[in-house]
C-alpha cells in the first residue's frame, strides 16, 4: 500500500466526498418513525424497520470485513452506490412490512459496501503523523449529514408529494458521485496502488484482534457514543414536539456548525493532544448537554444543549478513530478502520431501538437523562484503557 505524506490530494477529497453523500442518505431517515405512523405500519415495527438497515450493515461488517482489500475495494464502493440510489427510489412504492423490510435490509448493505469501500481506500492513504487530522476530515464528513439534512428536508420536504419523494431525490445525489469513483479507480490504476504483498486475513484473525482488551474497548466507546447519539438523532423530533416546538432543524445545525469549527480550528491539535484526554472530555461534554436537553423546556435551554453536543462530536470521532489507527499494527489499521466502522453501524441499529423503547416507558426527559449516564460509563472506560492492566508500556495514554 502507498501512504502519501500529502493529506488533502484528489483521492482523499473524493472519499470525504463519497462518504458525505452516502451518510446523507442515511441521515435522511431521520423522520422515518414519523412517515412509518403516517403511513400505519404498527408501533412495534418502527424502531425494528428503522434500525434494521444497520442490522443487514453489520452482518456484511462482521463476515466480509477481512476480505475487503484495496484492490476490490472500487468495485464494491461502486456496488455500493447503485444499490443505494436504487434502494432510494423503491421508497416510493414501497408501503408494507415486507416490502419496506427488504428495501432497508439492501440499504444496508449498500452503506456497508460504500462506506467500507471508502474507508480502506482512506487507509492505505493516510501517513501515521496525519492520522488525527484525516480522521478529523472524514469524520466532520460522516458527521456532517447528521446535522445539515435535517434542517435542509424540513424545508423541502413541505412542497413534495411525501416524505418517500425526499428519500428518492436524495439517493439521486449519489449519481455524481459515481464519477468520483472512476476518479479515484483511474488514479489507483496509475499510481499502482495494492495490496498484493499482504497475506490474507481469516474471520478468525479478525475476531482475534477485536477481542484484544485494547481493541475491543476503543470498539466499545465509539459503539456507546453512537448509540447515546443515534437515539437523540431518531427522537429529538418527537422532544421538539412533545414541548411546544414544530421543527428539530436548527437544533442540529448549530450542533453542526459548532461541531466544524471545533475540526478545523483543532484540525492540528488532534495529532499533538493525548487522544484519550480528548476522548473523557468529549463525554464529559456530552453528558452535560443529555442533562440539560432532558430538563429544558425553552429553546434557549435546548439550543445550549445544541451547542455543548457540537463540542463533544466535534472532539470525539477524530480522536477516536486516531486512537484505533494509531495503537493498531500496520496488518490490522485498515480492517480495525473498518470494525469502528461496524460499531458505528452498531450504535445506529440499537439507537433507535433503545431510544423508541426507553421513550416509551418512561419518556423524553428520561431518555436523555439515561444517555447523560453512559457518557459518564464512557469516562470510566477511558481510564481501564489506560490502566496498567491493559496499557504497562503507556503506549495507549501516550498517543
Amino acid at each position: 500500500m502507498s501512504q502519501q505524506t500529502k493529506l488533502l490530494t484528489i483521492d482523499f477529497i473524493c472519499i470525504c466526498l463519497l462518504i458525505f453523500l452516502a451518510y446523507c442518505n442515511i441521515t435522511v431517515f431521520y423522520n422515518l418513525y414519523l412517515y412509518l405512523q403516517e403511513i400505519d405500519i404498527p408501533a412495534n415495527w418502527r424502531g425494528f424497520l428503522i434500525g434494521c438497515s444497520s442490522l443487514s450493515t453489520i452482518a456484511f461488517f462482521l463476515f466480509a470485513s477481512p476480505y475487503l482489500t484495496v484492490k476490490n475495494a472500487i468495485p464494491c464502493a461502486l456496488a455500493g452506490a447503485l444499490i443505494m440510489i436504487g434502494c432510494g427510489i423503491s421508497y416510493l412504492y414501497a408501503h408494507g412490512v415486507a416490502s419496506l423490510l427488504l428495501v432497508r435490509l439492501a440499504n444496508g448493505a449498500a452503506v456497508y459496501l460504500l462506506s467500507a469501500g471508502c474507508m480502506t481506500l482512506m487507509v492505505s492513504r493516510i501517513a501515521p503523523e496525519h492520522s488525527g487530522q484525516a480522521f478529523s476530515l472524514y469524520s466532520i464528513a460522516l458527521l456532517l449529514p447528521y446535522s445539515l439534512v435535517p434542517s435542509v428536508c424540513d424545508v423541502v420536504t413541505p412542497h413534495l408529494p411525501s416524505v418517500a419523494y425526499t428519500y428518492r431525490d436524495m439517493s439521486l445525489l449519489l449519481v455524481p458521485g459515481l464519477a468520483m469513483i472512476a476518479v479515484i479507480s483511474r488514479r489507483q490504476r496509475r499510481a499502482r496502488h495494492g495490496d498484493a504483498s499482504q497475506p490474507a486475513m481469516s474471520l478468525g484473525e479478525m475476531y482475534r484482534n477485536a477481542l484484544t482488551p485494547r481493541i475491543g474497548l476503543v470498539l466499545l466507546l465509539n459503539g456507546i457514543y453512537i448509540i447515546t447519539f443515534a437515539s437523540l438523532f431518531f427522537m429529538a423530533q418527537g422532544l421538539f414536539r412533545s414541548r411546544g416546538f414544530h421543527s428539530v432543524g436548527s437544533y442540529f445545525t448549530i450542533q453542526m456548525f459548532c461541531m466544524i469549527i471545533i475540526r478545523l480550528l483543532g484540525n492540528r491539535l488532534f495529532d499533538k493532544v493525548h487522544k484519550v484526554r480528548l476522548i473523557i472530555f468529549s463525554f464529559l461534554v456530552s453528558s452535560a448537554s443529555f442533562a440539560l436537553m432532558a430538563v429544558s423546556y425553552s429553546l434557549v435551554g435546548l439550543y445550549a444543549s445544541s451547542l455543548l453536543m457540537g463540542i463533544g462530536m466535534g472532539v470525539i470521532s477524530p480522536a477516536l478513530y486516531g486512537l484505533m489507527f494509531t495503537i493498531s499494527s500496520p496488518r490490522f489499521k485498515a480492517v480495525n478502520s473498518n470494525l469502528m466502522m461496524l460499531s458505528l453501524q452498531i450504535g445506529n441499529f440499537l439507537g433507535p431501538v433503545y431510544g423508541a423503547w426507553v421513550m416509551q416507558r418512561v419518556g423524553y426527559a428520561d431518555l436523555f437523562l439515561c444517555n447523560a449516564g453512559c457518557c459518564l460509563v464512557g469516562i470510566g472506560l477511558c481510564f481501564l484503557l489506560t490502566s496498567h492492566r491493559i496499557d504497562a508500556t503507556r503506549n495507549i495514554a501516550n498517543a
